[in-house]
C-alpha cells in the first residue's frame, strides 16, 4: 500500500514536497500531477517545482509518473514501433524497397550536383574510383550512394535512404533477390559521377533514375542488375 499523506496544506517547502513525492513513489502509487497535488495537499505550482528538482537529480523518471495511463500507452506504442521495425524486412519486398529508392535517389543526385561541396564531390569520385567494372562490391556500393546522399545536404532524405539501404541488405530481402547477372551497375555509377562532377543537376537526376530503373527491371526478370 502507498503512504497516505494528509491534505492539510502543511507542506510549504520544496524539500518537504519532494520527500512526500518520494514517499508515495516508494509505495508504488505515483498518480498524475493533479491527483498527486491533491494527495499531498499542495499547489500545482509548488508540486511542479518539486518534480523538476527530483527529475534534475534523476530521482524520478523524466516523463510522466510511471503508473499513469499515458505512460503505459506510450510504452505500448514504443513496443509496437520496435516490433514493426524488426519485422518490416519480412513484410516488404525487394521491389518495394527499390520503388522507394526510385522516389528518393534521383532527387538526391540532383541536389548533390547542385549543393555538394568540392570535398563531398571528391568523396563521390573516390568511392567510384575504387570500384571495378566487372566486380560488384557491397561496401563500395554503399559508400558511393551514401556519399551522394551526404552531398545532397538534405538530412531527412539522407536518413530515409539510410534506412532503406539497411533493409536492402537484410537477409530477409537478399534471399529473395533473383540470380545476379554480369551487370554490376558500374557504368551507371560512371554516368552519375560525371554528371555530379560537372554540376549538371538534370543529368545527374536522370542517370540515377536510369540506374535504379535498371535494378527494378532485373528484379522483374529483365537483364539489368546493379545496386
Amino acid at each position: 500500500m502507498s503512504q497516505e499523506l494528509p491534505i492539510n496544506g502543511s507542506l510549504t517547502s520544496v524539500d518537504d514536497v519532494t520527500e512526500a513525492i518520494l514517499g508515495l513513489a516508494e509505495g508504488g502509487d505515483f498518480p498524475p500531477e493533479r491527483q498527486l497535488a491533491e494527495r499531498i495537499g499542495v499547489s500545482r505550482h509548488l508540486l511542479r517545482k518539486a518534480l523538476t528538482t527530483l527529475r534534475n537529480d534523476n530521482r524520478i523518471p523524466e516523463n510522466r509518473p510511471r503508473n499513469s495511463p499515458v505512460s503505459k500507452s506510450r510504452a505500448r506504442s514504443t513496443g509496437q514501433m520496435i516490433a514493426t521495425k524488426a519485422n518490416i524486412a519480412s513484410k516488404t519486398s525487394p521491389a518495394e524497397l527499390w520503388e522507394v529508392r526510385l522516389l528518393l535517389e534521383p532527387e538526391i543526385a540532383r541536389l548533390a550536383a547542385t549543393r555538394g561541396t568540392q570535398t563531398e564531390i571528391e568523396e563521390i569520385v573516390a568511392a567510384h574510383a575504387i570500384s571495378e567494372p566487372t566486380v560488384f562490391d557491397r561496401g563500395n556500393d554503399n559508400r558511393f550512394h551514401r556519399a551522394i546522399a551526404v552531398a545532397s545536404h538534405n538530412i531527412l532524405a539522407a536518413y530515409l535512404l539510410e534506412q532503406v539501404m539497411d533493409l536492402t541488405w537484410d537477409d530477409a530481402i537478399r534471399t529473395r533477390l533473383p540470380a545476379y547477372t554480369n551487370e554490376t551497375g558500374w557504368r551507371h555509377h560512371e554516368a552519375i559521377v560525371d554528371a555530379i562532377r560537372g554540376r549538371r543537376a538534370a543529368e545527374a537526376e536522370q542517370a540515377m533514375r536510369e540506374h535504379v530503373v535498371a535494378i527494378m527491371k532485373w528484379l522483374n526478370g529483365g537483364n539489368s542488375s546493379g545496386s
